[in-house]
């Protein structure tokens, strides 16, 4: 998403220390903050808060993480406007700035918060996307590692229905999926092989459709029978590619662009391999694997997100 002309002005205006809220920055240090924020620009002696919306401006256009997001070099320079150092030698107050900023951001449908951390991201108030959540991947933190053993122990003793429900639909949703719905196991005959069904917006307005087919255990080609079967798979897999859904929004029926396959163990590579092998070159593309320790590892990011927004778990609620 781009952010409109007024919000890029006042931003400019905080970057630069002209707001009151926000530490002042003179040309060196201007040009020392984009540097921290790995972007290289230097101020060229002009009007500070002009020179910085132009600059503003052209990173505007950059690249999104998320259609509901702003680009990546925007959600930088917000994180790093709320450097604790800069506020400490200033005595300014780092709560008073977010307030300020979220006045300025809500018209975009946007809101600015503090991890555990004290590190500054942002989510849309509409779809729930954070920027904290689609960072690159990296080790997990030791708070985020207390997440994932939360939610791997919600597994330990859940029914697929409910590490469907529970678990995946509340993740799509928190990665900017729409229409995440499950179809469950009362009408069996209507899945088509469609355990899930979403949609997701690209950056041009454009829809491409999802849906999953999982697994509460492990996924392999020995052959066990049950729903760890491999060709149960892969059967349930065509059945989902070769049937359309219907989309209430445009009331039409659609094709899917990809099927995820996810199970709640492992899917190992023999299954993996006989699966794709098992289908045409056409069929392949839509084909998207998440076996446990993927989707765990998203969950505990997205689940520290939540509780760093001062959301309390009660030991029977939901993990999401």
């Amino acid at each position: 998403m781009k952010l409109r002309d007024y919000t890029l002005e006042v931003l400019a205006e905080m970057v630069t220390g002209d707001h009151a809220q926000f530490p002042y920055r003179s040309s060196s240090y201007i040009t020392s903050f984009f540097r921290r924020c790995d972007l290289d620009w230097t101020h060229d002696g002009t009007t500070r808060k002009w020179w910085t919306k132009s600059v503003l401006e052209k990173l505007n256009l950059g690249p999104c993480p998320a259609p509901d997001l702003p680009a990546s070099a925007i959600l930088r320079i917000v994180s790093e406007l709320f450097e604790p150092d800069d506020f400490d030698r200033r005595q300014l107050s780092r709560d008073d700035a977010l307030d300020t900023l979220n006045s300025l951001l809500t018209r975009e449908g946007l809101t600015a918060f503090f991890d555990n951390r004290g590190r500054c991201f942002v989510r849309s108030t509409g779809t729930g996307t954070s920027s904290a959540s689609l960072r690159e991947p990296r080790p997990l933190s030791r708070e985020e590692i207390a997440a994932r053993q939360k939610v791997e122990a919600f597994l330990e003793n859940a029914s697929e229905d409910e590490f469907t429900e529970r678990i995946l639909v509340p993740l799509f949703q928190r990665l900017g999926f729409h229409r995440v719905t499950a179809a469950g196991h009362k009408e069996k005959t209507l899945e088509f092989g469609k355990d899930l069904w979403m949609k997701y917006q690209l950056p041009t307005g454009h829809w491409i459709y999802f849906c999953a087919q999982i697994k509460r255990g492990k996924i392999d080609a020995g052959g066990t029978g049950g729903s760890s079967n491999v060709a149960n798979v892969l059967t349930q897999v065509k059945m989902a590619i070769d049937h359309p859904i219907f989309d209430p929004d445009a009331n039409r029926k659609v094709l899917l662009d990809h099927v995820f396959v996810i199970a709640g163990g492992e899917i190992t590579r023999a299954a993996r391999t006989w699966l794709v092998e098992q289908l045409d070159a056409g069929q392949r593309r839509h084909v998207i694997f998440m076996d446990r320790d993927e989707f765990l590892d998203q969950s505990a990011r997205i689940l520290f997100d939540l509780e760093a927004q001062e959301k309390t778990l009660e030991s029977d609620s939901l993990p999401f």
